[in-house]
């Protein structure tokens, strides 16, 4: 038997409340055992959404209620990363992930799983306390003070740029690959070692160590010298789940390991209980409906209502809306569409962010996650984590219908970045009801199903356009004449460009004769302008959306800009998906003048 849908939830102080996912089995296992899963850091948290999902259904399915959440101040919980003792607040999520975990399934027994850094949080969450029978590591951060320099050389090896005149780096912390750590959340993880903790924090630990990095060996050793049962593995699968969203893989050996030895672990508890005692096992009482509201603090002590809500009646759709809790409805309504396979939260977290201040000025917010993205599963049939879907149209649709019933929101906006922004873009060139989109960093605007990768127009263009840069350049041309340059790639990828170039030329004469070809840019661009939609584009400096705007839309790109139909915000500095911190109030300072503007009376 299938276990029943996931529930959302919201849990913990009423003042600081963490969202989780509820996953209860159809029928408890032996031992009615019960799984808290521990998020990494950052980055990794996002990349690994997708995995420890699947870590959670596999685990209902194998007769074990999961809950998986999210750490105060990251994903949908209240909080952000400046907030004081980051650590703290973590370790005591833990134990109220585990809280709700008993309140609304009967556990007998309770694991603890982590990966990187949650491994850290949940040993540290069982030795204050939370009695665990277990503990899953995966790829586990031993060490505090090393895992902070790994982030420093991951954050190196990006090659970011400086921050451009006007704009600060955050003073006194460390970036992580878009997330910030304070000072006093390094000082606090660089005390933490795992091999020099004073006792064990479970009886038994299921070790699952890196093929390539293994680093767990001194810590198991350590276990085991305090008298713990180990089980040490070195197992492949943690690299391919924390790739780009877009790429992971999910570890199917992994989560096929980690259910057996949690299976066995509970099984042999329950022998071992029921050996002890005559007394029956009281049968689990009837399971509690987790809250699906918060209430939170977040810009100068005004309060928003969040929700977590399915936008169509199959309940596929799910999403999380911001509304404001005491200001007066603005009237509009945003819906925020995902960026790649990057789930509602946004890149960097910005979503959540910037739907949250939104709220607070009185907008209805809706951040979305797409069918197979996130946490909406796919439609029957399709395969999950599919970033160009050809049924996104369907979902914005539902979504901005769900919007548009929303208490007092009169008009909705479409805002997406990369693939979140080719959908906005698609949604209003079919006439769907928004009165504005807003497009950041497009990379193509015509996709087909199964596209290459190795040469879209984007990559075309921007090469193309290094290409010419190139030309003026003495050391270029010397290492040219030195043999150092692949002069066949050039000429290709030059080629391609003098191709794109003339048929976008013979594109755009077509269209000014009255006979627009099926993919054509300009034409989508003037059809929005028509119905009086508000069409906003932002790019990041050296982005390659621009350029393939202004070569695939033609001479309608500067007659609507002309006309005032269409605007182009250029931001200087950050990378496609506005990794450096401190480009984060700069592209929402942009949308907020965006999002504050009048709309356009529609036709």
């Amino acid at each position: 038997m299938s276990p029943p849908r996931a529930l959302p939830m919201y849990f913990g102080a009423a003042e600081r409340l963490l969202f989780g996912w509820l996953h209860r089995p159809a029928t408890p296992a032996p031992g009615r055992p019960g799984l808290v899963i521990c998020n990494p850091f950052g980055y990794e948290a996002v990349c690994a959404h997708r995995s420890l999902r699947h870590f959670a259904e596999a685990a209902a399915a194998a007769g074990v209620a999961t809950v998986r959440f999210d750490h105060d101040g990251t994903g949908d919980s209240a909080g952000d990363d400046r907030d004081p003792d980051r650590v703290g607040a973590w370790v005591a999520g833990v134990r109220h992930a585990a809280a709700a975990l008993r309140a609304h399934a009967t556990v007998d027994n309770l694991f603890l799983l982590g990966v990187r850094l949650g491994v850290m949080i949940a040993a540290l969450a069982a030795l204050e306390g939370e009695e665990a029978a277990g503990l899953i590591a995966v790829a586990p951060a031993i060490s505090g003070r090393l895992h902070l320099r790994e982030l420093k050389a991951l954050q190196m090896a990006l090659g970011l740029g400086e921050p451009p005149p006007g704009a600060e780096a955050p003073a006194g912390g460390q970036e992580a690959v878009g997330f910030l750590v304070t000072a006093e959340t390094r000082e606090a993880l660089g005390k933490v070692d795992l091999t020099k903790l004073d006792r064990a924090p479970a009886p038994a630990a299921l070790i699952l160590d890196r093929e390539d990095l293994p680093t767990a060996d001194k810590w198991a050793a350590r276990l085991r010298e305090q008298g713990a049962d180990v089980d040490a593995r070195r197992v492949g699968g943690y690299v391919e789940m924390v790739l780009d969203p877009h790429k992971t893989v999910v570890p199917v050996e992994m989560i096929a390991s980690t259910m057996a030895w949690i299976q066995g672990r509970a099984a042999a508890a329950a022998a071992a209980t029921a050996a002890a005692t005559a007394a029956p096992t009281p049968a689990p009482g009837p399971a509690a409906t987790p809250t699906s509201e918060a209430r939170l603090h977040v810009v100068d002590g005004t309060d928003v209502i969040e929700r977590a809500v399915f936008a169509d009646p199959a309940r596929l759709l799910f999403g999380v809306l911001s509304t404001p809790a005491t200001r007066a409805p603005s009237g509009h309504g945003i819906l925020l569409l995902n960026a790649g396979a990057i789930h509602r939260i946004g890149p960097n977290r910005l979503y959540t962010v910037m739907a949250r201040r939104w709220a607070a000025l009185g907008h209805t917010v809706l951040r979305l996650d797409i069918t197979g993205i996130g946490d909406s599963p796919p439609r029957p049939g399709e395969p999950e984590n599919v970033v160009y879907s050809p049924r996104a149209l369907e979902d914005v649709a539902e979504a901005l219908a769900f919007l548009q019933r929303q208490p007092g929101v009169g008009d909705c906006r479409a805002v997406g970045l990369c693939s979140g922004a080719y959908h906005a873009f698609k949604a209003a060139v079919a006439g769907q009801p928004v009165a504005g989109v807003v497009v950041i960093n497009p990379l193509t605007f015509f996709w087909k199903p199964g596209q290459s990768l190795d040469y879209p127009a984007h990559r075309v263009v921007g090469d193309a356009e290094r290409y010419g840069k190139s030309a003026a350049d003495l050391e270029k041309w010397k290492k040219l004449l030195r043999g150092q340059v692949d002069v066949r790639k050039v000429a290709q990828t030059l080629s391609r460009h003098l191709a794109r170039r003339l048929t976008d030329r013979a594109r755009d004469l077509s269209r000014r004769v009255g006979m627009p070809w099926r993919e054509d840019l300009g034409a989508e661009l003037e059809t929005i302008a028509d119905r009086n939609v508000d069409l906003r584009f932002v790019f990041a400096t050296g982005d390659p959306g621009l350029p393939l705007l202004r070569a695939q839309g033609g001479s309608a790109v500067p007659a609507l800009r002309g006309r005032g139909q269409l605007a182009i915000d250029m931001i200087d500095g950050p990378d496609h998906t506005f990794t450096p911190v401190w480009s984060h109030p700069q592209l929402i300072n942009v949308l907020a003048v965006v999002l504050d503007a009048p709309t356009r009376p529609s036709r």
